[in-house]
């Protein structure tokens, strides 16, 4: 039987798409059911990535490493088929501590084939603070429960010693264990497809074509890479000054030969004593994304593109720390990896790539007790506005490059907190003009309406906002504010721990993206 690699690749492609869309269906938690903040994947039997959902880019570039973390603690040979693991070590291929893996062999006619994993941002798995993103947080050991790569349960069942593990270490364990459930359960369906597909062509048809379909993405990005000057090209970022922190910095040089592309960071800032330096799979996802948005249609979406990608990552950096540092918050920075290689691509392909999206990541959690005496705990992604292109406007209130979370629902949120969603709008006029114009952020405004309600705000772009391409202007800077009951306010910084009580507001403004050209009706 003759098998066709790109439909095979598509078929891989409707099997990873069809698990998340699993995965988001039988999720507990709202920031997954509703914000989609959960990415799915598969694997070769060496543990290359195969196939990639439509969602998260950070959270799929960071599988590929979590996997291998996994396999080089538990060998394929060893592994057997009614085993289930899980992992969420940021220093062994993580992300942060509220990400867990969970991963799921495939075997078809007595061999392992693959793999099935997702990756899930979790409710609450313990740390100084409920949400388990303390903006405070100086030490990978207040974040929460670190897990190496273990084994979570077998036959489609969590052991019990797991689960009491979670339950110690939980504010929020029934939700916990419910979505690791849901990707015990997504992941089970992921693999019955891998094995239909294997009675058609066979187990060993099955894993040559994969490697035939990673072995042509390959090819296709080497000579993509070799199309293009070959640089180097030098794209540089940095979060928001603080007072209390040493400037954090990002510097990349991408550089194209010998159909490689090599990212070197060599230059960015040592890592810091607050969360929000990043590991390896940050400049990772980064660069991944980048490379999908340059090769468009042309390649295969498989790990055949990572073996053309070569980091250089400086030790102990904030875009490569080192443990026992803190990174619960690193989302921003990892978006200033991302803006910074976008910076340098847009050199090599400048017809191709827009202006600079927002750049930030606008986490917002809820977190107290209900005056029944139960806890609660939710979490926002605040989307922003996207870059102007070489033909469009940008996007308004929009998720964009590594991250792809969906606007929250007030629903979602009122159905879990004692708090109201009293209105949520465009910020208008907060992109980047120019010929193109930056899209808008948002306004959203919350009121409180139990007192104590502790609040966590994780932004970015309250100061240093993304320049605009070819002319174009920056957008307006991030702000966040508290309206108390007494008629005082409250200007909130970019990362901000504060309590909120009966009838005090909460009011949010995300950046816009930066604008593309020069206007014509500018002066």
């Amino acid at each position: 039987m003759t098998v066709d690699p790109r439909v095979f690749q598509m078929r891989l492609d409707g099997l990873a798409q069809a698990m998340q869309e699993t995965l988001f269906r039988t999720a507990v938690s709202p920031v997954v059911r509703e914000g989609a903040d959960a990415s799915c994947g598969l694997f070769s039997e060496r543990g290359e990535l195969l196939a990639l959902s439509d969602a998260i880019p950070l959270l799929l570039g960071a599988l590929p490493g979590v996997v291998q973390a996994i396999l080089a603690e538990f060998p394929p040979e060893d592994i057997r088929p009614e085993q289930i693991f899980c992992m969420n070590d940021p220093f062994l291929g993580g992300t942060h501590l509220p990400d867990i893996t969970v991963m799921i062999p495939v075997f078809a006619q007595s061999r392992l084939v693959g793999f099935a994993a997702s990756i899930l941002h979790h409710q609450d798995v313990g740390g100084l603070r409920a949400g388990s993103v303390p903006p405070d947080a100086v030490t990978i050991f207040q974040e929460g429960l670190r897990l190496p790569p273990m084994i979570l349960g077998q036959n489609g069942v969590m052991d019990r010693q797991m689960v009491r593990l979670i339950e110690s270490n939980s504010r929020a364990p029934e939700i916990v264990l419910g979505d690791l459930m849901a990707q015990i359960a997504s992941a089970g369906a992921a693999a019955k497809g891998m094995m239909a597909m294997c009675s058609e062509i066979g187990a060993e048809r099955f894993i040559g074509t994969a490697a035939t379909c990673l072995d042509q993405s390959e090819n296709t990005i080497a000579a993509l890479f070799d199309s293009l000057p070959p640089g180097p090209f030098v794209g540089h970022d940095g979060l928001d000054p603080n007072a209390d922190l040493p400037p954090c910095e990002v510097t990349v040089a991408i550089t194209l030969h010998d159909g490689h592309l090599t990212a070197d960071f060599t230059g960015s800032s040592p890592q810091v004593q607050a969360p929000v330096n990043c590991v390896r799979s940050g400049p990772l996802s980064a660069v991944l994304y980048a490379v999908l948005c340059l090769a468009g249609k042309s390649a295969l979406r498989n790990g055949g593109l990572l073996r053309r990608i070569r980091l250089v990552l400086p030790e102990a950096s904030v875009v490569n720390a080192a443990a026992p540092a803190a990174v619960n918050a690193r989302m921003n920075m990892v978006r200033c990896i991302t803006s910074s290689v976008l910076q340098a691509i847009a050199q090599a392909a400048p017809d191709v790539m827009p202006a600079a999206n927002s750049g930030m990541s606008y986490v917002v959690a809820f977190s107290g007790t209900h005056a029944d005496g139960r806890p609660f705990v939710t979490t926002e992604v605040i989307a922003g506005g996207a870059g102007g292109g070489p033909d469009r406007d940008g996007a308004s209130a929009i998720s964009t490059d590594v991250g792809n979370a969906m606007n929250m629902p007030g629903e979602a949120l009122e159905e879990i907190a004692p708090v109201r969603l009293l209105s949520s709008a465009l910020r208008r006029g907060s992109g980047g003009a120019g010929k193109y114009r930056g899209g808008d952020g948002i306004i959203r405004l919350y009121e409180a309406l139990a007192d104590q309600i502790s609040v966590s705000v994780r932004g970015e772009r309250f100061i240093r906002v993304p320049l605009g391409l070819k002319g174009g202007g920056s957008p307006k800077p991030s702000a966040a504010m508290i309206l108390r009951t007494d008629g005082s306010s409250i200007h909130l910084t970019a990362r901000t721990a504060i309590t909120l009580n009966r009838g005090d507001r909460l009011q949010i403004e995300s950046c816009g993206g930066a604008g593309y050209g020069i206007s014509e009706n500018a002066d």
